[in-house]
């Protein structure tokens, strides 16, 4: 029997960059911690999401709590390669010097793979940690995110035995195993959004060795007017209303109503084209409600779990 996707130990999130996903990743983080789990978000890349979403902590390599329950770690290159280095010296100040040996370090650096290894190395080293549950791993952009789960397969050519192919084989059963591990996607409705949402899913679908999750469609406008309104909106912009002091007032409704009628046709298009269990999440108005909480409380109610 498949183990629900927001069940599994460990989570990818990929999408186009600017769709929320860190924000997705933060809301679900917290309706684990609300379930008495104890989620911790990795990060990878220079760049930290959830010091700002959470107004914690700034993240570094080392776990932190971030938000009640919440722990963030950013994976950082010359820590993960110790880490790894110290898994086959066994000595951590030995491994610490070779690191930081700028001829090494040069070396290491330009192998191809090397960083994607380091970084997978870590990932299982955290999933094999049994403090942490859910581990939510905020994948880069979606071309960097191909990279990364495509990467596995070209090294197993290469790399035919000795530590970097035990490293490769121990991350890349994590990533295959159903039980273990599911990948999401994250998008919002919106025309460009759309056409890199499709292909990525397409992508990831025909590697038979990874797990799709869910469709996380993020910021889908409200519909503020009903037909009858639109249809006013539209009728006084052309008539009589031309010219009127409140003129710019129905132009705004006019966007507002534009806006929501593309984004019901990228929703029509990506339930259309992507076969996975959906949820939907409404622009949330900031002034009222943190996004992370509005967010969480749409997935507590939903039945993705």
């Amino acid at each position: 029997m498949s183990v629900p996707p927001l069940t599994r130990p460990v989570q990818f999130f990929t999408g186009k960059g600017g769709v929320g996903k860190s924000t997705v990743i933060g809301a679900i983080a917290t309706a684990a911690a609300r379930r008495g789990q104890r989620p911790l978000i990795v990060e990878l890349g220079i760049h930290t999401s959830s010091s700002h979403l959470f107004h914690g902590p700034e993240v570094g390599y080392v776990p932190s709590e971030v938000a009640p329950g919440v722990h963030a770690t950013r994976v950082q290159f010359e820590p993960a390669l110790v880490d790894y280095i110290t898994s086959r010296l066994k000595l951590r100040a030995i491994a610490s010097m070779v690191a930081k040996n700028k001829s090494l370090r040069r070396l290491f650096m330009a192998a191809p793979g090397v960083d994607e290894i380091v970084t997978l190395q870590r990932v299982a080293q955290l999933a094999s940690d049994a403090r942490w549950r859910p581990i939510l791993v905020d994948l880069e952009s979606t071309g960097h995110a191909l990279m990364f789960f495509d990467l596995p397969g070209v090294l197993e050519v290469f790399l035919k035995d000795g530590p970097l192919r035990q490293v490769l084989d121990r991350a890349t059963d994590l990533v295959r195993d159903e039980r273990r591990s599911a990948v999401h996607i994250v998008t919002v409705p919106e025309p460009l959004a759309v056409n890199d949402t499709i292909p990525l899913y397409e992508g990831l679908r025909d590697r038979r060795d990874l797990h799709l999750g869910c469709l996380f469609i993020n910021r889908a406008p409200c519909r503020w007017f009903d037909d009858a309104e639109e249809a006013l909106v539209k009728t006084e912009l052309e008539g009589p209303s031309v010219g009127q002091a409140w003129a710019p007032d129905l132009a705004l409704a006019e966007y507002v109503v534009a806006r929501r009628q593309t984004a019901d046709k990228c929703l029509r298009g990506l339930r259309r084209d992507i076969d996975l269990p959906t949820l939907i999440f409404h622009a949330q108005d900031e002034g009222k409600v943190s996004i992370i909480e509005a967010l969480t409380d749409a997935l507590e109610r939903s039945e993705m779990w």
